[in-house]
């Protein structure tokens, strides 16, 4: 069993911490304790070392706690919150059992995915990485724009933490400037005419990844974000709960102009790349009412692009 987060949770960033009291703490040995913190900086995070005294972390860890987010949260409400440590991945955790509002956060996920499969870079506290799983009475056809709904909130929500400059990158990136700060990957199950299951799966990054990455990528807390890891997740699930709500009546139409407010490349020239390929360049124009992208050529002739295995940059890059 890999005890390296239960080790973590023993250490601070002002004190050294002894492993003798750790392994007491744990019932483990001190050896144990030993080749678990030794696997630190497999999870982004640092420690001091100093023999004969102990372990001291070189940044503090803001831990989640389920109790306090779920405090934080409307008791009217129909959300409920479970934290893991660890977890493969808690989109997958989530479709295996669903239930209407309920959330779940992990620490770290070994097997989390964005979109068209790519992997999911976590760090131990730097992360916040969730997701929610919601019922809808109609089928998967009633869900069109439902990936832009979600991040038009979780955008908004942000900026109302204090980073205003929070963008959106179609169909689902969260930027700020020209790096990535976060992901969305919406997953769904259920009967063709309803009801629908949507699990929602969102990762922020707090702090850049500590390993490299093939992207140009930065953290909320560099940018003004004046809130913690359970306050954020608090925040945005009650922000989620009452969009989601909005969405079943309403579709994306209530999101449309929020979206587009926020869209990081309305009208600049972009280049889509299809999985064949090929390359479509033109003038990212918005998006349609169901959330396809509107991509203008040179003569003003439009094509609508509906979210698949895309990729869009912007032209140059």
């Amino acid at each position: 069993m890999n005890h390296t987060l239960a080790c973590l949770r023993h250490l601070n960033a002002e004190n050294f911490v002894s492993g003798a009291l750790i392994a007491q703490a744990l019932d483990l040995s001190r050896a144990s304790v030993s080749t678990a913190l030794a696997m630190a900086e497999n999870y982004g995070v640092t420690l001091e070392r100093k023999h004969g005294v102990g372990y001291r972390l070189t940044e503090s860890i803001d831990w989640l706690d389920a109790r306090e987010i779920q405090r934080l949260l409307p008791r009217h409400g129909v959300l409920h919150v479970d934290v893991a440590d660890r977890t493969d991945s808690t989109n997958r955790q989530l479709l295996a059992a669903p239930a209407h509002g309920l959330a779940l956060a992990a620490e770290w996920q070994e097997q989390g995915r964005g979109r068209m499969g790519r992997r999911w870079q976590g760090r131990v506290g730097g992360t916040l990485m969730f997701s929610l799983a919601w019922s809808f009475p109609g089928g998967a056809t009633t869900l069109a724009g439902l990936p832009l709904a979600i991040g038009s909130i979780v955008a908004e929500t942000i900026a109302q933490c204090g980073v205003e400059q929070i963008a959106l990158k179609w169909p689902n990136d969260l930027l700020i400037g020209d790096a990535k700060v976060g992901g969305i990957l919406i997953e769904l199950t259920g009967d063709a005419l309803g009801p629908a299951w949507a699990v929602i799966g969102i990762g922020l990054n707090m702090l850049p990844p500590a390993v490299e990455v093939d992207k140009i990528v930065t953290g909320l807390n560099a940018h003004g974000l004046n809130v913690s890891r359970n306050d954020l997740l608090a925040r945005l699930l009650e922000k989620l709960e009452h969009g989601l709500e909005r969405f079943a009546r309403n579709g994306f139409g209530d999101f449309h102009a929020d979206w587009e407010r926020r869209h990081a490349w309305q009208g600049l020239p972009v280049t889509l790349s299809r999985p064949d390929g090929q390359h479509q360049a033109g003038i990212a124009a918005g998006v349609t009412a169901d959330g396809a992208l509107r991509l203008a050529d040179a003569s003003g002739i439009e094509t609508l692009i509906h979210a698949g295995d895309v990729s869009l940059r912007l032209a140059g890059n």
